[in-house]
């Protein structure tokens, strides 16, 4: 597989690091700089499970070593999306395999289509996403693999792009090559879902950091109401997505912004929830009636500038059913960012 490995031309006197930390911390900076190929006297030793450690804490598809005395040379594999994404900056494709060339061109005319409906950045960013969740079906069989030096093309654009078919490192290498080819500042980051490893995308909103899980929504029914956990997500709204402080290479935001945060798709309209109110009846009124008139099952609204306890909510939910006259089983969440609540209600008969 063709690899862009860039040294850095100025660099005459080796830096000294002393921690892990500060290797993870050199190398991101590096690979930001389109530096992907650094030597560097680290004073401590590096176990090879430290090593392997260090490809989900600096962006990369592996990292390769070699020790000479103090000397260490850390080599950073690049996935496809970053090899399409700097062809598309520079215009030159010979670095490129066939295959990346077609995920380039295929993603060149997504984000073409996607600008042509709209001017809007979060509308043009779910677009994106939404494309690409319509494009591409989870798959993690590690049974196509014919060289053992190359990524499995299920774990990179290619497999998102071009097969249709990525697990979640394909797709957060998916959502990477369309958003910065839409212009957005993107990244990635490793972590745990629900205790399983995971990768996903961060974005930078308006001076923040934020995750975007590109996996989340690819086994929901197509076409369907679509539901989108940590979409443009603050750490409060990450629910059981976790990762170390080595992992996180960007700060991500401890609060999601309402201004970013999106959640559901309405028939209607996009938002960041379905409806948003300032009174808690109002609002658990307008829950049932969504449920009573409209059959919605699950229902997600936003209490603007209160925050709400699950007594009050489940008080003010009771009432709201009597007054309507309907009888029906319930079960609500709620989760508090800055001084707004984000509830979610599940309703059945």
């Amino acid at each position: 597989m063709p690899s862009v490995s860039v040294t850095d031309p100025g660099q005459t006197e080796l830096v000294a690091i002393n921690t892990l930390q500060e290797l993870i911390d050199h190398l991101n900076q590096q690979r930001e700089q389109g530096v992907w190929v650094s030597t560097v006297r680290y004073s401590g030793t590096l176990s090879q499970q430290e090593i392997q450690l260090l490809s989900g804490c600096v962006g990369a598809a592996g990292v390769e070593c070699s020790i000479v005395g103090d000397e260490h040379t850390f080599t950073l594999m690049q996935f496809p999306g970053h090899r399409i994404v700097q062809a598309h900056a520079s215009g030159d494709t010979s670095q490129l395999t066939a295959d990346e060339v077609q995920a380039l061109g295929i993603a060149e005319q997504m984000v073409a289509q996607a600008r042509a409906q709209t001017s809007d950045p979060l509308e043009l960013e779910l677009l994106l996403y939404d494309m690409l969740r319509e494009r591409t079906t989870y798959y993690n069989e590690d049974t196509d693999r014919s060289d053992e030096d190359e990524l499995p093309r299920y774990r990179t654009a290619v497999g998102a792009l071009v097969d249709g078919r990525a697990n979640c490192q394909g797709c957060a290498d998916g959502f990477y090559t369309l958003a910065c080819l839409a212009g957005f500042r993107v990244d990635r980051m490793s972590g745990l879902l629900n205790g399983e490893p995971h990768e996903v995308n961060t974005i930078y909103l308006d001076g923040a950091w934020y995750v975007v899980d590109a996996t989340a929504t690819l086994e929901q029914a197509k076409g369907a109401e679509q539901v989108y956990p940590r979409f443009n997500a603050g750490v409060d709204m990450c629910g059981s997505l976790s990762w170390s402080p080595e992992q996180e290479i960007k700060p991500i935001a401890p609060l999601s912004d309402r201004h970013y945060y999106y959640n559901i798709q309405n028939d209607s309209a996009r938002h960041n929830y379905q409806k948003k109110y300032t009174d808690l009846t109002e609002l658990t009124q307008a829950a049932v009636r969504e449920f009573d008139v409209n059959g919605r099952e699950v229902v997600y609204l936003m209490l603007l500038d209160r925050q709400a306890t699950q007594e009050e909510i489940g008080q003010a939910l009771r009432l709201a059913g009597q007054e309507a006259g309907r009888s029906f089983s319930a079960s609500y969440s709620q989760s508090v960012s800055g001084n707004h609540t984000y509830i979610t209600f599940g309703f059945s008969e």
